[in-house]
């Protein structure tokens, strides 16, 4: 008897295995997200939700709801590792934060230079100078005349005549103030000066001051009278040999024949065409104003000799500096000066031209030594250097006195 069932073809077979296996895959990823959301059986996630059907969106989700029941406790472990990271944090800075001797040391500094800044220097400088003549003058026949230049100046206790016994004579007859005024503090300071007194010896005096600046206003007193301080000594710097390479003895034959005389010529009597004829152009000099002069044809000068460096390997030979020796005349024509000079020449198309002034022969004179602060030396007590321009020998009466026509006595 035939059987009328039909039989399932091959591919009809393997439609339905497919479909089976698809089928199996959906349900394996199925469940393994399901297992991923509420652990695999040696995890468990006490916070995994079961899927719904209909997924709800997190972003409508309450910061209340989403930290409720077991979270909260997680929150509030996260809120106070915060806070201690936090406060070590502060803790490291504060204790680090701790002011050192040399922090302290780089504030006061850091005041003193903003007040050196706006300390009015100049005018300082101007408001002390007659009180330094003032204070350096004496005399007991003029001894009101004294006590009154200095009546403005000698306020909250300062002794009407700073200091003075009322013996004895000392007049100015020059002084020097210096622009470097030292700052010590907010408003304060201290003026420098260095005046000469009648026997030809010289003086150094501090001014101690105090400003204020009000409304574009300046005013000054004093902190205290006036003192006699030191001046500075002497000293033998060390001696810097400039000649250590060859001397360039062409160029220097060229200038010293060719173009160092006319130049020193038109330089020390400031002719002003002639020396436009040597200079690089750009450079502007303005000479010695005709105070000296030569002893050659033109009133062109002697020089003697010329040191020319050769130009260093690699380096260009187009820029020299020049050391010379001169002698110039007075314009009498009795008295010569011969000094060792530096000057820098450029060469341009072909030319040499000088690119500035003749300057001291600076690293070619001195001791072999290091700098050894010699003591002072003079005739008075506060000097910083032999009387000068008077020997040490004259007396103070037969100094000539500015205005005076008469003639020291040798």
């Amino acid at each position: 008897m035939t059987d009328h069932r039909l039989s399932e073809s091959p591919s009809a077979q393997g439609t339905e295995q497919a479909a089976a296996s698809a089928d199996g895959t959906k349900k394996g990823k199925k469940g393994k997200q399901a297992e991923a959301s509420t652990g695999n059986g040696w995890f468990h996630n006490p916070f995994a939700k079961p899927k719904t059907t209909s997924s709800v969106d997190r972003g409508s989700v309450s910061s209340a709801q989403m930290w409720a029941g077991p979270r909260r406790g997680i929150l509030f472990r996260r809120m106070l590792g915060t806070l201690a990271v936090l406060l070590l944090l502060f803790l490291f800075v504060k204790m680090n934060g701790k002011a050192s001797k040399a922090d302290v040391q780089a504030e006061v500094d850091a005041r003193v230079k903003s007040s050196a800044s706006n300390f009015p220097r100049g005018a300082a400088v101007l408001w002390s100078a007659p009180l330094v003549k003032v204070f350096a003058t004496y005399d007991p026949d003029h001894t009101d005349d004294r006590n009154q230049a200095l009546e403005p100046y000698a306020i909250n206790g300062i002794d009407a005549q700073m200091g003075w016994n009322g013996e004895g004579e000392q007049s100015v007859i020059d002084m020097v103030m210096s622009d470097d005024v030292q700052v010590t503090g907010k408003n304060r300071g201290i003026v420098r000066s260095t005046v000469q007194v009648q026997d030809g010896s010289w003086r150094c005096i501090a001014v101690p001051v105090f400003a204020v600046q009000r409304g574009g206003s300046t005013a000054f007193g004093l902190t205290a009278a006036p003192v006699y301080v030191p001046c500075a000594g002497l000293t033998t710097p060390p001696k810097e040999n400039t000649q250590s390479g060859s001397n360039d003895s062409d160029l220097a034959h060229t200038l010293q024949s060719e173009l160092l005389p006319p130049f020193m010529a038109a330089w020390a009597q400031s002719d002003a065409v002639n020396l436009k004829r040597y200079l690089l152009p750009g450079t502007t000099s303005f000479g010695l104003g005709g105070a000296y002069t030569g002893d050659q044809e033109g009133g062109r000068p002697t020089i003697s000799t010329v040191y020319v460096p050769e130009a260093a390997k690699g380096q260009s030979g187009n820029r020299r500096t020049v050391t010379f020796t001169t002698t110039l005349l007075s314009t009498d024509g009795k008295a010569s000066q011969t000094s060792m000079y530096q000057v820098v020449v450029v060469k341009k198309d072909g030319q040499w031209y000088f690119a500035s002034d003749p300057t001291p022969a600076v690293g070619t004179v001195g001791g072999d030594q290091l700098p050894d602060v010699q003591p002072s030396k003079g005739t008075g007590g506060m000097y910083s250097q032999s009387p000068a321009p008077y020997p040490s020998a004259t007396r103070s009466t037969d100094v000539q006195q500015p205005g005076s026509t008469a003639s020291a006595t040798p």
